[in-house]
């Protein structure tokens, strides 16, 4: 997953859309060969960083900072031992934690690319990481469903927080820094007080069917949305009560971003798409495929839409009107890996009737009155189906 940095995309825009396509990372490969996993996107300024690997723990995981205009490589933070699962950012763009299948928790200073310390609290693989609004803390979680908080300036631990007995997939801060949101495998989402010295959890949200991949706050923190395994988008709002739910991905939903005005969701799944939502209208405004395995993440930012894929990085440009976009080819000797230009244009699917469901929160069913028999259930001295009294 990834620390999302939003800010409002027009969805006038749509349908000129441009698009980037990169798919190599290492020195000794041709951009255009290369076909690693992006598991994690994030950006700052003018920068993006990316995250990712080949293989979940066999080879040495991917951690690059790229020139976002030129496509040009930046740096390339080596540390991780696998796949690297998550990126953020500080606010003030000096620091970059990430999370692995290692375990491990690297701090990054972004300038040097060299790494200031690894951290080694988690029990299990690593998943999850987001910055504080603020940037004094940040958050990490995993497999052991801890959520772990670290001061920022010096890397030490404030506090440990036992969220969830199973796995946590995703984590996210509310916009005013109080509340951390928690994703996991239970099947459920829950709202911390992280900075309270006990009593943490303050709202349970539960709903899904199946494990809970991504959390995403709205930009006011008035509401957040959930989505996983289940391929429900389902919305609550800050202190937890259901809001309803969105169907219609044909696969596991990875991750999700929301526009700054908070009007537009940005869902991808792992049958190879990212729908486009209206939160306010509660329906699909447009399907993007194409792509050549499944996508993994998804950041929006105020010109371009950043897809990371099980095949390398898509990267939409949302303030071109033209044709042209941006794809990977072959490097030519002793040229640094950049992006090229090209001709062509993404493929966009605009939904067609009938739209996806939305449906309200389950209602609860009354429990039966005391000696009332249930439904369907056959009543004292009444013979049951297919018996006959003697």
């Amino acid at each position: 997953m990834t620390h999302r940095t939003l800010t409002c995309i027009g969805i006038a825009l749509l349908a000129s859309l441009t698009a980037i396509n990169r798919t190599g990372l290492a020195d000794d490969i041709g951009i255009g060969t290369h076909e690693n996993w992006v598991t994690a996107s994030a950006v700052h300024g003018n920068r993006l960083l990316t995250s990712g690997g080949q293989s979940l723990q066999y080879r040495a995981g991917d951690v690059i900072i790229w020139d976002l205009t030129s496509g040009k490589m930046l740096k390339k933070l080596a540390g991780h031992e696998s796949n690297v699962w998550a990126i953020a950012v500080s606010p003030d763009g000096t620091k970059v934690v990430t999370t692995a299948y290692d375990g491990k928790v690297i701090v990054w200073d972004s300038a040097a690319g060299e790494s200031l310390a690894t951290l080694e609290k988690h029990k299990g693989w690593t998943r999850a990481v987001d910055f504080a609004p603020d940037g004094a803390h940040f958050a990490t979680a995993g497999e052991d469903g801890s959520v772990v908080i670290w001061k920022a300036s010096d890397h030490t631990e404030v506090r440990t927080i036992k969220a969830h007995e199973s796995a946590i997939y995703d984590i996210q801060f509310s916009p005013d820094g109080k509340s951390l949101a928690t994703a996991s495998v239970d099947k459920t989402v829950r709202i911390l007080n992280w900075s309270a010295d006990k009593d943490h959890e303050t709202a349970k949200l539960e709903g899904h069917e199946d494990a809970v991949w991504a959390v995403a706050y709205a930009p006011d923190g008035s509401w957040l949305a959930s989505a996983g395994a289940d391929r429900r988008i389902r919305f609550w709002s800050a202190s937890g009560e259901a809001q309803g739910e969105m169907v219609g991905h044909r696969d596991w939903i990875s991750d999700l971003a929301i526009s700054a005005d908070g009007t537009t969701l940005f869902a991808s799944d792992l049958s190879r798409c990212v729908k486009v939502w209206s939160t306010t209208e509660k329906k699909a405004l447009s399907e993007f495929k194409g792509f050549q395995a499944s996508v993994w993440t998804v950041t929006a930012t105020a010109d371009r839409l950043i897809f990371g894929t099980h095949k390398g990085l898509r990267i939409w440009n949302t303030a071109s009107k033209g044709e042209a976009f941006f794809v990977a080819r072959e490097k030519k000797e002793n040229e640094p890996e950049r992006l090229a230009i090209t001709e062509g244009e993404p493929e966009i699917v605009i939904p067609r009737e009938p739209e996806p469901e939305v449906r309200p929160p389950n209602p609860k069913i009354p429990e039966p009155k005391k000696d009332e028999p249930k439904k369907d259930e056959p009543k004292k001295d009444e013979p049951k189906k297919d018996e006959v009294k003697k």
